[in-house]
């Protein structure tokens, strides 16, 4: 995509990521998708079993399901923060 769109070259955006992007950060990032992932997941499955007799009742769980998984998600993310922080990372 920095190739297609800003006309940067792979080399030079990796180059570029490097001085950008801590490996701290990056592996912040990489090790907190996993738990909002899971999150998600565990969140769609247990409104999903809740789901009983038609079309309806699958629309509002759906419903549910995202307004939680986002809620939780925002959540976790302002905990993750406030450990990241007490820790100085």
């Amino acid at each position: 995509m920095a190739q297609a769109q800003l006309g940067v070259s792979f080399g030079e955006f990796l180059d570029r990521f490097v001085k950008a992007v801590s490996v701290t950060a990056y592996m912040i990032g990489i090790g907190k998708a996993p738990v909002f992932a899971a999150i998600i997941a565990a969140v769609g499955c247990f409104q999903g079993f809740g789901a009983k007799g038609g079309a309806d009742s699958v629309g509002r769980q759906t419903t549910r399901a995202v307004v939680q998984s986002i809620f939780l998600v925002i959540v976790t993310d302002a905990l993750f923060s406030i450990a990241f922080s007490a820790l100085d990372l």
